[in-house]
């Protein structure tokens, strides 16, 4: 492994909020490896449930297994970031396949945003418009670009990001797993300092809660990674809570 492990406190909620019957969001993390998994689910009646928990409990046991496998050798940043990237395309493709298998599950879906921590960089894979936010010097950094129609029309110039959070332009994702059964997956690997915070969470957070907002309450309960997480949730809720919420916390 490139580097020794980096010690983390992780703590993660799962709301269904104010206006949805159930929670089709799920997540999952280890917190003495250092690995988060966070997926929003779509799909009619809970389909979506069940493609968003098939993702995190694939992709959380494959990072799991290659963390703990004992190996002489060395495995590169480039080996983790393909490692990822295939684990979440293998992952894809069960969904897509669970979908041939069960008429109940056509036309499910799920976005995923994958979190894995070794020595002092995190690797990340995502699909969908489910988010990573590195949170350094009181500062909150957006770590993952959304696959949604409004950051493309973003892209082109159309809105900026605060006019794109006002405009009725539809919730739509561009890219979701399980919509073919080949998904793109966009990786990335980030240097991470001490004291660092990571947050991965579900549109359902960062629709209804802006990112100053997102850093003002993180900020405000640095000390105590469990009550910023719960009152990001609650601060979701407060504004709206139009749609399940997630939040996943990890700090070193």
């Amino acid at each position: 492994m490139p580097g020794t492990q980096t010690r983390f406190k992780i703590t993660g909620y799962t709301d269904t909020g104010r206006r949805r019957d159930y929670n089709q969001d799920y997540i999952g993390f280890d917190q003495e490896l250092g690995v988060a998994v966070l997926a929003d689910g779509m799909g009619g009646h809970k389909a979506g449930e069940v493609a968003a928990h098939m993702t995190v409990k694939f992709v959380l046991d494959k990072l799991q297994k290659l963390l703990l496998q004992e190996t002489s050798v060395s495995i590169t940043g480039s080996q983790l970031l393909e490692f990822v990237s295939n684990t979440i395309s293998s992952s894809n493709t069960e969904i897509f396949r669970a979908q041939e298998e069960e008429e109940a599950y056509m036309g499910m879906g799920t976005t995923i945003v994958a979190t894995l921590v070794v020595g002092s960089q995190i690797y990340v894979g995502h699909v969908g418009d489910s988010r990573l936010y590195l949170c350094r010097n009181r500062e909150v950094k957006r770590l993952t670009k959304d696959h949604s129609l409004a950051q493309d029309l973003i892209d082109r110039g159309f809105y900026t990001e605060r006019e794109a959070r006002g405009a009725n332009v539809g919730h739509v994702v561009t890219r979701a797993m399980g919509r073919k059964v080949d998904v793109e997956v966009d990786i990335a690997e980030v240097p991470l300092l001490p004291y660092d915070l990571l947050l991965l969470c579900s549109d359902g957070l960062t629709d209804m809660v802006s990112d100053w907002q997102i850093a003002e309450t993180i900020n405000e309960n640095i000390s105590d990674l469990d009550m910023a997480a719960k009152k990001l949730i609650a601060l979701a809720n407060q504004n709206g809570g139009k749609d399940n919420i997630s939040v996943i916390l990890m700090q070193t």
